[in-house]
């Protein structure tokens, strides 16, 4: 039942992604959503929240097709990650413990993050821009959230599974995350989303030199702020691990296929986001990073290997954009 009712809330929130997203990106390029392209007028409300497809009550011009198809992919990600999380227990950890069962908890938080990260997806693929509009609020709530509740974190703020006698006591937690849910709540989002932004400024700047043009926006650093905060720092770092990885292999597709050379890469970091989310436990426990995340010099190797390969895919990127499309179809 929660997986229809998920599944239910997604088709209603997707409708309204497809028209924020379409009311942010249209002042700089016309979507036909909200405003028809044929004579400029703005849609009514009603048509645009009703009417299938909604029609311009001017000329009769119908909205672009995609729109529709686009608010059905939010009824299809809240469906899978519901049942993932509540029945195929993709985020129960050892170390975690929550007194509230996570559909009642931790659901809601990440299906708001979920939404948050299908509208900048869109606005990206619309305009190739992340509004401050959307990650901005999304970083509040985040940090608001996981403060007042306190049991929101996939993975607490540090966990060391690096003790001798971790068999025998289990893994190392400080005590102030026990004596102060909230304080721990406020801190492992803020961590969150100081390393995501930090990281990807670091990677923007990387890309610049190597690619000799920018190629990540600042509206990418904000995502990943939000991103970290609802996530935490140890997941923020895998997903900009994941991120690149799959921005190459559809990028290159695209540009063999269509020619494109350029190719937004926010719609990369959500999906990336959404991966992580719905394999965290595979991740932390079963693959074994706990190990690593909770080992200073273990976790500075892991950054540098993933910033040295993250350069090499950069400059496989370069070689392949100076390689004519001709050549590779």
């Amino acid at each position: 039942m929660h997986v229809l009712l998920s599944g239910f809330l997604g088709l209603l929130t997707g409708r309204l992604s497809v028209l924020w997203a379409a009311s942010l990106a249209e002042p700089g390029r016309a979507a036909g959503i909200t405003r028809c392209r044929h004579c400029d007028s703005r849609r009514r409300i009603h048509s645009l929240l009703f009417r299938i497809p909604p029609k311009c009550s001017n000329c009769g011009t119908p909205s672009a097709a995609w729109t529709w198809s686009a608010t059905l992919v939010p009824g299809l990600l809240f469906s899978l990650y519901t049942w993932l999380l509540a029945d195929a227990n993709c985020q129960t950890v050892t170390e975690v413990r929550p007194a509230a069962a996570l559909i009642y908890s931790r659901l809601p938080f990440h299906l708001l993050f979920i939404w948050l990260l299908f509208t900048a997806v869109l606005t990206d693929l619309l305009d190739y821009v992340i509004p401050d509009q959307i990650t901005l609020p999304g970083i509040l709530l985040a940090t608001g959230l996981a403060a007042t509740s306190g049991e929101l974190q996939m993975i607490h703020i540090w966990v060391d599974w690096s003790d001798d006698l971790v068999a025998l006591y289990g893994p190392y937690l400080p005590q102030w995350i026990k004596d102060h849910q909230h304080l721990h709540g406020l801190t492992w989002s803020l961590s969150g989303g100081a390393a995501g932004a930090s990281l990807m400024w670091l990677a923007r700047i990387a890309a610049q030199r190597i690619l000799g043009f920018p190629t990540i926006g600042f509206g990418d650093v904000t995502l990943m702020a939000m991103i970290g905060c609802f996530m935490g720092w140890q997941p923020v770092l895998c997903v900009l691990a994941v991120a690149p990885l799959i921005g190459l292999v559809l990028g290159l597709m695209t540009f063999v296929l269509t020619g494109r050379s350029f190719v937004a890469f926010g719609p990369y970091l959500c999906a990336a986001a959404f991966a992580i989310l719905c394999t965290w436990r595979e991740i932390w426990e079963v693959q074994g990073l706990r190990i690593v995340f909770g080992h200073w010099p273990s976790l500075a190797a892991l950054l540098a290997g993933s910033l040295i390969l993250f350069c090499i895919l950069l400059w496989a990127v370069r070689i392949f954009r100076a390689t004519p499309a001709s050549r590779l179809r």
